[in-house]
C-alpha cells in the first residue's frame, strides 16, 4: 500500500484526521496497490495521486468520507488504466450496454451510452432513483473505464410521489404544531379549549372532534382564530365533523 499522508504545517486535529483516512484506505483490499496522497486542511480532505481504475477512485473517496470529523472530500485522483486492460471506446460501449441490460435490468433503449477516451456518459430517463444509482454502480467493476458521468434523469412519476410525500409530511408537522398550541382543561366532563388556530373552519372541526367524545358533556370553545373562514358553512358542527370523517376513510 502506497497511501501516504501530507504532514507539513498542519494542525494536530488535521493530522489525526489524515492518519484515520490513511488507515481507512489501507483497510480496503481494492486500494492495496494504489498510490494515494492524503492532505487534510481545516477538516477538508484532498486525495491526489494515481489509481488503476474508476472503481478504486470511488472507493478511495468513500473510505475518506467514512472517517468521522471529515467535513468534505475532494478527489483529484487520476485514473491510469494498465495497458493490458485498455479497450477501444466501441468495446467499452458494448460492455457497458451489456452490463446495464443484464446486471441493472434496465429496459433496452432507456439509457444512451457515449464513450470518449474511456470516459463513459449515461443519459436518458429511468423510472426510479435506485435505477439511476444502480446504473453507475454496476459499471464500476469494468476496469477499462476511466470515469462515469451519470446524467440519467428520474421519471416525473417518482418526482410526483416524493413531492406529494414531502407536502404530506410538512402539513402533518404543521398540524401537530397547531394541536400542541391548544390547551385542554377538563372538569366534570366539561372541556374548555384555549389557544390559537389560524383558521375558523379548523376551530369548528376541533370543537366537533372534542364533542364527539362519549364522556364529554359540554365544550367551552375559547379558541381564537387568526383568519376568516375559507368557505361559508351553514351545516352544524356535528355534520361538518362527520363529513370530514367520511372523506378520510
Amino acid at each position: 500500500m502506497n497511501a501516504t499522508a501530507a504532514t507539513f504545517n498542519i494542525s494536530p486535529r488535521d493530522g489525526d484526521l489524515t492518519n484515520c483516512i490513511v488507515e481507512s484506505i489501507r483497510r480496503d483490499p481494492l486500494l492495496s496497490r494504489e498510490s494515494i496522497l492524503v492532505d487534510v486542511r481545516h477538516g477538508r480532505a484532498v486525495l491526489t495521486g494515481t489509481v488503476s481504475s474508476c472503481a478504486a477512485r470511488v472507493a478511495a473517496r468513500e473510505a475518506a468520507e467514512d472517517v468521522q470529523g471529515v467535513a468534505s472530500v475532494a478527489t483529484e485522483l487520476i485514473v491510469n488504466v494498465p495497458p493490458d486492460l485498455r479497450r477501444s471506446d466501441a468495446e467499452i460501449r458494448d460492455a457497458v450496454l451489456d452490463t446495464l441490460k443484464w446486471r441493472a435490468c434496465l429496459p433496452s433503449g432507456a439509457v444512451t451510452v457515449t464513450v470518449s477516451d474511456g470516459c463513459v456518459t449515461l443519459s436518458g430517463r429511468v423510472d426510479w432513483s435506485y435505477q439511476r444509482k444502480l446504473a453507475e454502480t454496476v459499471l464500476l467493476p469494468l476496469r477499462s473505464i476511466m470515469s462515469i458521468s451519470n446524467e440519467l434523469r428520474v421519471s416525473d412519476r417518482q418526482i410526483q410521489m416524493e413531492v406529494s410525500a414531502r407536502i404530506r409530511t410538512a402539513l402533518r408537522v404543521a398540524a401537530e404544531m397547531r394541536a400542541d398550541a391548544i390547551k385542554v382543561e377538563v372538569r366534570d366532563g366539561v372541556v374548555t379549549l384555549l389557544g390559537p388556530l389560524p383558521a375558523v373552519d379548523e376551530r369548528a372541526y376541533v370543537s366537533a372532534v372534542v364533542q364527539s367524545h362519549p364522556e364529554v358533556r359540554r365544550v367551552h370553545d375559547h379558541i381564537h382564530s387568526m383568519s376568516r373562514p375559507r368557505m361559508r358553512r351553514r351545516t352544524s358542527i356535528a355534520n361538518a365533523f362527520n363529513r370530514h370523517r367520511i372523506c378520510i376513510k
